[in-house]
């Protein structure tokens, strides 16, 4: 395969490259083989096949390697799936503003969440935003904000829900290019947890000599949260725990507060929902400040679409009905 005669130029590459390419190159990344890729796309695996080799014609270097069991982007194909990422994005937005430009009442917004930052936020805004726009889809992803912002930036996400920066990391230019802006809704605080049946469910008050008794689930020491356990043991007189659990999992969390007599530092929110479901109970204890800011993220440089607009407004209703006395 030669390289093309001249370098790549903006024109040159608008005469060449189709868009349907793009979009059957992206998914044969996704899942790893052509024949899995021209499976989700209701074509046969020849179509498929043909339309990765005329793009790497095209391009004038190979995009993948052929394995037995699938195929793997190379160098190049690394930096052409990055654009590529960004033009089916940017294909995306235009899509939005068509729909939006013809009836304003569909379309799709992609939100990115740290689920134990917005437990019990993002649920209520998706309900909220269905009962307003029941034709706007909403995908969920989940992961850190250090993958999660990358991508906001990249166009591959409309917005990120959740914990956010601390101040003196915000407006900061990420890798891409792009500025963020960043809208807190309410502070977060943590909260101390046991499964409803533990021996101190229920208690008025507690000293801290039990807690000191207690085997821990507190949350990673790279999460914004984890000063404030620090600080938090350091109120109480206690040294950090030995052998704590770290996790962030939720599920994980509850299974082991259920099955074990073990205490967690959990977010307000999040335990707020398994309290009132009765799974279960927050401890008395003082000495737990608010962390950290609980909001979302959008990019400074393009103007949300339509549905990412019903969105946001279905997210500050809904952080105002939670900070209502309840």
């Amino acid at each position: 395969m030669s390289p093309p005669s001249s370098p790549h130029t903006r024109l040159s590459l608008a005469r060449r490259l189709r868009l349907q390419q793009l979009v059957i190159f992206e998914k044969v990344v996704e899942a790893g083989s052509i024949l899995a890729a021209s499976r989700e796309l209701a074509m046969t695996q020849p179509a498929a096949s043909k339309s990765i080799h005329e793009l790497e014609e095209q391009l004038g270097a190979p995009l993948f390697v052929r394995g037995k069991y699938g195929v793997v982007l190379t160098e190049f194909g690394q930096v052409f799936e990055r654009h590529a990422r960004t033009m089916l994005a940017q294909l995306r937005y235009l899509a939005e503003d068509l729909n939006a430009a013809q009836s304003g009442s569909s379309g799709h917004v992609i939100v990115g969440t740290l689920i134990t930052a917005s437990a019990t936020l993002l649920p209520h805004a998706i309900t909220r935003l269905r009962a307003a726009a029941p034709n706007v889809a909403v995908t969920v992803r989940v992961g850190p904000n250090s993958l999660l912002f990358p991508a906001l930036a990249r166009g591959e996400l409309d917005v990120v829900v959740g914990f956010l920066p601390l101040e003196s990391q915000r407006g900061l230019p990420h890798a891409e290019g792009a500025r963020l802006r960043h809208v807190s809704l309410y502070e977060e605080a943590l909260r101390v947890v046991v499964g409803s049946r533990h021996r101190l469910a229920g208690r008025r008050k507690i000293k801290a000599s039990e807690l000191r008794e207690l085997e821990w689930i507190v949350p990673t020491t790279d999460s914004v949260a984890f000063p404030h356990v620090t600080a938090f043991f350091e109120h109480h007189g206690l040294p950090l725990p030995r052998h704590p659990i770290e996790s962030i999992s939720m599920l994980t969390n509850l299974e082991l507060l259920g099955s074990s007599s073990m205490a967690a530092l959990m977010p307000q929110s999040a335990a707020a929902q398994f309290v009132d479901a009765g799974l279960l109970c927050a401890l008395p204890v003082e000495g737990l400040s608010p962390f950290s800011e609980v909001g979302y993220t959008v990019r400074s440089d393009r103007a949300p679409t339509a549905a990412t607009e019903r969105f946001l407004q279905a997210l500050q209703e809904a952080a105002r009905a939670l900070r209502r006395p309840r």
